[in-house]
């Protein structure tokens, strides 16, 4: 297992929500202007959240808290709401909750960008 949620996250979205690949999907990297500029939606950039808390055990750390945020940028309303629910099922089934959810328009690329925040308790040993 890799430790990064954002690098988790990006994987599990690539595998099984339709529509994203390498090419549309950017994981602890900026999205270039030149793809947002050509308006092909829908993409998703992930970016880490940094680690929350850290649960110990025997003095060696064992859980950790870890999250992160996924920005997707869509075209309708409609599919804000499609892929917050695929997302958020899909995410739920590895452990990954939901804590927050927000969606702004950006008249600049008229775009809808849903902005996901998840995180999850995961134990350090079946990580390292």
């Amino acid at each position: 297992m890799i430790r990064s949620a954002a690098i988790q996250v990006g994987q599990i979205i690539k595998k099984e929500v339709a529509d994203f690949t390498d090419s549309n999907l950017f994981i602890l990297q900026n999205i270039p202007e030149s793809v947002l500029a050509k308006k092909q939606f829908p993409m998703a950039r992930i970016d880490a959240l940094p680690t929350v808390s850290n649960h110990y055990a025997s003095n060696k750390k064992q859980l950790e808290d870890v999250g992160c945020q996924i920005n997707l940028f869509v075209k309708t309303n409609r599919e804000v709401e499609a892929y917050l629910n695929n997302i958020e099922k899909s995410l739920s089934t590895h452990e990954f909750e939901c804590f927050f959810s927000t969606t702004e328009y950006n008249s600049e690329y008229e775009v809808h960008q849903l902005i996901i925040r998840v995180q999850k308790l995961q134990n350090i040993k079946g990580v390292i």
